[in-house]
This record gives structure tokens, sequence and C-alpha cells, in this order.
């Protein structure tokens, strides 16, 4: 007997040389034909018969990463339409009996192998290996399927269902699973598919970053309607949830909805995705916005509405709340946004060019200090005939709401209200803004204000000045300072409040722009016929409350309310003052100078020509009168009224000239008289003044000598009273020295006790009274030799001159020093003697206990 070893990486594949053939279209032998078995020898020892071939194969090894595709070369015929065998149970293909009789069909095979070793008749089935299926973490899977139900017509992917993510091909089938594209994704992991039927491959994930937005097309889906350009929002988890987005009615084409900033796992078959930038609105600027599909807006305005939808970045919200197509009303401030661009075109100052939009119009509209912005909008209600600006509209928020003006009723065209100074989000679109300066006032003006714009005037006061509010006049004017008004709707009319002073003289020399330029010398004929020039000054002042009433009475020159031509000139002009009013060039030419001329006109008349002279004074006075009454009826004050020169005819010139030369002879001749008269009357003058000299120093003598005569009465008493004086000090002086002498004759015998004390105690009074007895102190007073001065004799002696006191106060004095010395030196003497005398008895000075 012979014995055949099967290893065990190894199959043993039967070949039977004799026996019954195999049935037709049978390839394999189920019931011992002839020819290649069904069975196959496993690992291990057989027995070799006679007429069996035995040929040794590998055994198939599927390693982990790896599956095999099984083609089976015999089984059932697959039925039309159907690419790949059915799944039937045969042991993973090593059991090819069971696979016959279990209906296996030949064919490539939906089952596949896995990992592990499998003992596969070879013969029977061809097995392919290939790597699984790696889906990495940034990646997903497109599967497109070769087999499975054919797709409906219209329908470009195949739906989705339940196969384990693909990796169970029979229930793929069973379940109903279509051929071509499928919804169904592969996300990040390892998959075990039957490549044959399933081609899959691999794409990168979307990948939003923070600064950008994902727009999405749809390339399967319902059709759009025939009014919508872009596919409603239908949940479907941002794109990722293929299936959900063909249930909820997702429609082909662009989407409203769109990818924000992070990663997404998207069948790119379905879903096209463009990355785009996000919309940045620069700081300081705005955002204008078109829509590329909505609503269609009414003929009668050009700008989309605006709906809530998050400044743009709700696209579906836009769409459902009735956003209209075009250009829009609302603009976005400075900011990031995250907007369908698909949707919305958003024009900033990076591409405003490309859409023939000027940059400068797209910053945030800022209103210069000491000016205001007049506005005219370009949407809104037609202005009614007749009305040049729109009314006052709340709640708009100067013009950044204009849905809230709209609303509210506003009126397309210029309006009353204007943008006081600051920064403003405004739409270009809806608005136009023109700057102008802030009317104003100097001081020594007023201003006053025409409204062209409010209710009709329906005053019944003769002045006919409106109230605020009204067209008109206005009744209250300006006092100096800064005002904002619109010069669209009202006109200010600066009125000079200080006088002026106008000539009726000949023009030379006077400035093209004075107001009196026009003012020529009044050509005049008087009641005898001579035709003569009167040159006159006229001042007059418009008080502040008066200029409306002059400028109602007197008017302006014509200015067309929406023309800034006169106001932009005066805005040009430095010096505003040396601008001239139209209203007093007014007043000059169409009052003052025609009721002057015809004042003097008429009272030429009453007059001959050398009354003009001779009664000037009463002539300009009855003018002054005349005028000042006829100007307050204008609210102008005439403050005086001059007749500077009167012109008359060379031969009433001769003749006045005679009469002044008569005259100046009279006056002369007269003057002459007064002369002499004066002359005789300074010399009467002179004499009496003479005399009157003489007088005065007569007087002034007199007075002089009484004047010494009582000087002298008070030196006397002066010197009386002087004496008396001194002979009081004297006495005084006197007596003090009697008191001081007293005195000291009390302190010299003191002293002299207590020497006389001191010497007892020193000599003891035994020694003491000898000394006494033999004359000691006779010898000490004889030999003190005391020397005085001469001045001290000569006192003590009595002579020299002692009138007025002035010897018996020296006297004394002298005689007191004298005392004091005589006192000194005597003590001093005794001093000397009490130390000789200690010595000559050697005697010591007493100790402090004696």
């Amino acid at each position: 007997m012979v014995f055949i070893n099967i290893k065990e990486d190894e199959v043993g594949i039967v070949y039977k040389r004799f026996g019954r053939p195999l049935p037709a279209g049978r390839r394999v032998a189920l019931n011992g034909e002839s020819g290649l078995q069904a069975e196959v020898l496993t690992p291990g020892r057989h027995l070799s018969l006679p007429n069996v071939e035995i040929r040794i194969a590998k055994a198939i090894v599927i390693a982990s990463d790896e599956v095999g595709l099984v083609d089976a070369k015999d089984g059932a015929s697959l039925p039309p339409g159907e690419n790949f065998g059915k799944v039937v149970e045969c042991k993973d293909f090593q059991d090819a009996r069971v696979f016959i009789h279990n209906g296996g069909q030949k064919g490539k095979q939906r089952a596949i192998l896995t990992n592990g070793t499998y003992y596969i008749n070879t013969e029977l089935f061809s097995v392919e290996i290939v790597n699984v299926i790696r889906i990495r973490e940034d990646e997903v899977g497109l599967v497109e399927a070769r087999d499975g139900k054919p797709l409906p017509p219209g329908q470009a992917f195949a739906k989705f269902v339940e196969c384990n993510n693909f990796q169970n091909a029979q229930a793929f089938w069973d379940n109903g699973g279509q051929s071509g594209k499928q919804m169904a994704i592969l996300t990040a992991n390892t998959y075990q598919i039957n490549t044959n039927i399933f081609k899959v491959k691999n794409v990168k994930c979307i990948r939003i970053a923070e600064d950008q937005v994902g727009l999405v097309r749809a390339t399967f889906g319902k059709p759009l309607p025939p009014n919508r350009t872009f596919g409603k929002v239908v949940e479907c988890n941002n794109f990722q949830d293929a299936q959900a987005f063909i249930n909820s009615g997702g429609e082909s084409g662009k989407q409203l909805a769109f990818l924000t900033p992070s990663t997404y796992q998207i069948n790119t078959d379905l879903f096209e995705i463009k990355i785009d930038s996000v919309t940045k609105v620069p700081q300081g600027e705005i955002g204008l916005v078109v829509a590329n599909d909505g609503a269609t807006r009414p003929e009668d305005r050009n700008l989309g509405k605006v709906v809530e939808c998050q400044n743009f970045e709700d696209a579906e919200a836009f769409i459902k709340n009735g956003g209209e197509s075009g250009k829009q009303l609302a603009v976005l401030p400075a900011r990031t946004y995250q907007i369908n661009t698909d949707l919305f075109t958003v024009i900033t100052s990076a591409n405003a060019t490309q859409y023939n939009v000027n940059p400068e119009e797209l910053k945030v509209y800022t209103v210069a200090k000491d000016k205001i912005g007049i506005v005219t909008t370009l949407e809104g209600k037609t202005l009614p005939e007749g009305v040049i600006a729109g009314d006052t509209i709340k709640g708009h928020d100067n013009f950044q709401k204009p849905q809230k003006f709209i609303e509210a009723g506003g009126y397309k065209g210029l309006q009353e209200e204007f943008l006081q100074e600051g920064s403003w989000i405004l739409n270009p679109w809806f608005v136009c803004v023109e700057q102008v300066p802030l009317i104003e006032i100097l001081a020594e003006q007023v201003g006053v204000i025409i409204s062209y714009v409010g209710k009709d005037n329906e005053s019944e006061n003769d002045d006919r000045l409106s109230k605020e509010g009204e067209k008109g006049v206005q009744r209250k004017p300006l006092l100096p300072s800064k005002y904002p008004i619109n010069r669209r709707i009202q006109s200010v009319h600066v009125v000079p409040t200080n006088e002026i002073i106008l000539e009726w003289s000949k023009a030379e020399g006077k400035d093209a722009d004075n107001y009196d330029k026009i003012l020529e010398p009044l050509q005049l004929r008087s009641k005898d016929g001579f035709v003569f020039q009167l040159q006159l000054t006229q001042t007059i002042c418009i008080a502040a409350k008066d200029a409306p009433q002059m400028i109602l009475k007197v008017g302006t020159q014509a200015i067309d309310p929406l023309s800034l031509e006169y106001s932009n000139a005066l805005d040009n002009i430095t010096d505003k003052k040396s601008v001239k009013s139209p209203a007093i060039r007014n007043l000059v030419g169409r009052v003052l100078a025609p009721l002057v001329n015809s004042y003097f006109q008429n009272a030429a008349q009453y007059f001959e020509a050398l009354d003009f002279f001779s009664k000037r004074s009463a002539i300009q006075k009855h003018a002054a009168d005349f005028i000042k009454k006829a100007l307050n009826d204008y609210g102008v004050q005439s403050i005086q009224t001059l007749i500077t020169d009167i012109d008359l005819p060379d031969e009433l010139e001769e003749l006045l000239r005679e009469r002044q030369i008569l005259k100046q002879q009279a006056e002369n001749y007269k003057r002459q008289e007064l002369t002499e008269q004066a002359r005789q009357s300074l010399i009467k003058q002179q004499e009496e003044n003479k005399a009157q000299i003489k007088i005065v120093e007569a007087q002034s003598n007199l007075e002089v000598a009484t004047l010494n005569a009582k000087a002298k009465l008070e030196e006397s008493k002066a010197d009386a009273q002087i004496q008396q004086e001194k002979d009081e000090l004297e006495l005084k002086r006197m007596r003090a020295e009697s008191d001081m002498k007293t005195e000291d004759e009390k302190i010299e015998s003191g002293i002299r006790m207590e020497e006389f004390r001191q010497r007892v105690q020193v000599l003891s009074p035994a020694i003491y009274a000898q000394l006494e007895s033999e004359g000691k102190w006779a010898e000490a007073y004889a030999n003190s030799q005391i020397k005085l001065p001469e001045v001290f004799i000569g006192a003590s002696s009595g002579g020299g001159n002692t009138s007025g006191g002035g010897g018996i106060v020296e006297a004394s004095a002298m005689q007191m020093a004298f005392l004091e010395i005589l006192r000194d030196s005597l003590k001093s003497k005794r001093q000397n003697e009490q130390i000789n005398m200690s010595r000559e008895y050697e005697i010591l000075p007493p100790s402090e206990n004696d």
C-alpha cells in the first residue's frame, strides 16, 4: 500500500482515472464520476489508490490585510442580469460538493475569503488575493457598484442599503442595492470588500479652514423650480448624509447651505465643494451686497428690502423671509462674515472697481467738524408736486436703517433732515450726502432764515413773518454763533447790525462792492428853475429783531433753494464780514435810493436854489424826519441824514460869492471896530492893573509887618516859657542833687563804719585805739595826695558865667564828680593802709571761719 502525505499548507487535488463520465456541462465529479473530484485531501496521511491521481497544491492563505476574491469554474449558471454568484453555504468554498448542491453559481462570487488558511479545490475555485480597503482619517471612500439593480431613469446615484459598509455583497444585492455610483461612503477604517463588485476611490475629506467657507453644488437631486437658482436647505448633516439629502427633497444645483470651518466626510461625486474665502469688511468701511437669488423686486424700487438673515450669513432665512434679488438696502459693517458667496456678491474696497463702484463710497461716512451732511435719498415714495424735500422721519437712526425709513413713509429725494458731525454707516446706493459748513453768524451780524419747506404761513399779522415749521421768512433771527442749517431747504441771509454809512457822491474812489456804489449826487431843479447837485450822507442801522422784517419787505437776490452757489461762495471767503448782504443792496437800490431822490426832487420844487444854502439846516432836518419815518416801516433805523455838499450853477455861485465877499467885508469892518475897542479896553485895563499892583504891594507890606510883630510877641512868649521850663528843670536837678548827696553821705558813713568794724576785727580794739590816739588817720588824709583837675577847682570856687542857670548846673556836676573821686581815693587809701598794716603786724586776712 502506498500512502501520500499532505502538509499543513497543502491540499490534495484528486483526479479519478476511470469511472462514469461527467454529466454534460459538469466539470467536477460529485458522485464518483471520472475526472476532477469535488473533494480535496486536507493535510495528513492518505492512502494512494491505483485509479486515483493526487496533485499537490498550495492551500489558500489570506493575511490579515488581505481578502480573497473567488471565481467558480463550475456551478449553476448566473441568471440573466446577474454578474456574480450568490453566496451559498460551502465552508468558505472548502466544500465544493456542498457549493454545487446548494446552488452555487459559476463565475465570480460575491462571497470573499477573509484572514485565514483555506483548503480549497483550486481547480474549481480560483482565488485572487487583494489588499483590504483602508480609509485614512483624512479620507473618505467613494464607492461604485458593478453589481446590483440598474438605476431608474433620471437617478444618478444608487440609494443606500444595509450591507455592512459594502462588506456584505450578498446583503447589498438582497436589500436592493443598485449598480453605479453609491450615495453611501466609507469613512476612516479598514474594510474587507469584494473589489470585483465594489470599486472604491479614496478622496480627501473636505477641510474648511477658519478663514474659508465651502460652497456646495449638488450634482443630483430634485430639479430646481423655474423661479429659483439655489437648492433649498435640507437636513443632511452638512451634506455628509447623502441619502438624507435625497430623502428630504434636496435639490440639484448650487445650495443655499454652505460649509463653515471644520472637516467634513462628504461624497464629492454627489456634492461638489468650492472653497472660498470668508468675507472681510475692513475697519472704517462697509460692504455692499447683491443677492443672486430671491423674490422679484417691485418695479418702483431699485434695492432689495431688508430681511432678518443675520447679516446675510443665513441664506435660508434670507429666502424664507422674502429677501429680494439684486442690490440690497442693508450693508455690512466692519467684521468678518461667513457668507454664501454664490448667493451673495459682497462688494468691498478690495473688489469695488470690478463692480464699477468707487472705493471711497465704501468708507464709513464721516461728517467733519463744523459741518453737516445734506442728504438725498434714492429710495422711497415720490415727493408730491411742489414739495422740494421729504419730511423728517423718525426711527431710521440717521439713515442707517433704510428699511425703517421706507416703511415709515420716507420720500425719495432731498431730505429736510441732515447728518450732524460724526461717523455714519450709510448705503451709497440709498443716500447721497453733501457736506457743507455750519452757518456762522459773526459779531455785529444777524442771520435771517427763509424756509422753503413747511406749512403755509397762515399768520394774520401785518408783518407776515413765519414761525418755526412754516414756509417763508422766519420771525426768529440767528444771533452770532454757529448753526447747522440745511441750505437746500433754508437760505440764511446775513444782515449787518452795525451802522452803515451811504454817500450820494461821485462814484470815483468807491469800491466796486460798496453798498453806495450806485448812489450818485442828486440832480435837483429848484423853484426858480435852476438845476444843481446835492450830495448826501445817510447813516442807517438794522436791529437784530428788525432784520427779518427788513428781509421780508425788501427781499433778497433770487436764490434757487436747490443751489448752493451763494452759500459756497460765502464759505470760500476768509473775511466773511467783507461779504455784502444782498438784502442791504436791495434796501439801498430798491427803497432808499428812490425814496431819497423822490423826497428831494419834491422838496426842490418849493425852494429857490439859494434857499438850500440859507435854509439848509431846516431842509436837512425835515428830510431826516421823513427818511426816518419811511425807513422805520422797513425795520430800518435812520441814524443820521446829512447834506454834505450843494453844487449850484455857475451864475448862482458867482452871486453867492459876491454876497459872501460883501458879508465878509462887513464882518471885517465890524471886526476892526471891535479890535480898536478891544485895544482901548486893554490899555485901560493895563493902567488899572498897575494901580492894583501897588495896592496889592501896600497891603502885602502891612500884612508882613503885622505878621512880624505877631511873630516877635510869640517868640517872647516862647522864650519865657522856655526859661520857666529851664528853671523848673534846675529846681528838680538841685533837689535830686541834694537827695543824692544825702544818700552818698549815708553810704560814706556806712563805709566808714564798715571800715572801722573791720579794723577793730583785724587789729583788735586795743591796737586800733592806739593807732587812733597816735593820729594816724590825720596822717593818712594828709598823705592821700589827691590831685584834682583845675576845672573842678574853678567850678567849685564859683567862678565863670552862670547866667541862665548853666553855671550852677555845671558847678554842681563838678562837685558831684569831685566827691565821687574823693570817696574812691579815700577808699583806696584805706585799703592800701590796711594791707600795709597787715604786713607790718604780719597779720593774715581773716579766713572764712573767722
